[in-house]
């Protein structure tokens, strides 16, 4: 049997910042994406460019936030259109957070046992022989 692989969501978690509230939820991605989105976030001479490539996967990505405009009330969407009416700063702190939380390894938790009783642990005497 195959292991299918799924792709991970990230809720980015924006509490203490002066975004605390927002709520952000955006799809991970593969290697070649990382990858692109990195050297794209790289200083070069073709800014604009990478700028928008960078805006443009996230937006691709995108699958909630709320985000709303403050003139009309409504929920922004989660279109490329919608990314480009946002604040750039904005933007760019939701971009390195993803990232960032895409670049992070969770550590590894430890199997719990099924009985849910921790195994006591045994004392072994520790006298010398002769």
């Amino acid at each position: 049997m195959a292991f299918k692989r799924k792709r991970k969501v990230y809720k980015l978690d924006f509490s203490g910042t002066e975004y605390d509230g927002l709520e952000v939820r955006v799809r991970g991605l593969t290697t070649g994406e990382y990858l692109e989105i990195v050297s794209l976030s790289a200083p070069s001479g073709e800014g604009d460019k990478e700028t928008e490539g960078m805006l443009r996967m996230f937006a691709n990505h995108l699958i909630s936030w709320n985000l709303e405009d403050e003139e009309s009330g409504e929920l922004v969407p989660t279109t490329y259109e919608g990314v480009k009416s946002n604040d750039f700063v904005m933007n760019m702190y939701i971009i390195n957070a993803w990232t960032d939380a895409i670049a992070s390894i969770p550590e590894k938790t430890e199997k719990k046992s099924n009985s849910g009783q921790p195994v006591p642990e045994a004392s072994i005497p520790m006298t010398a022989l002769s």
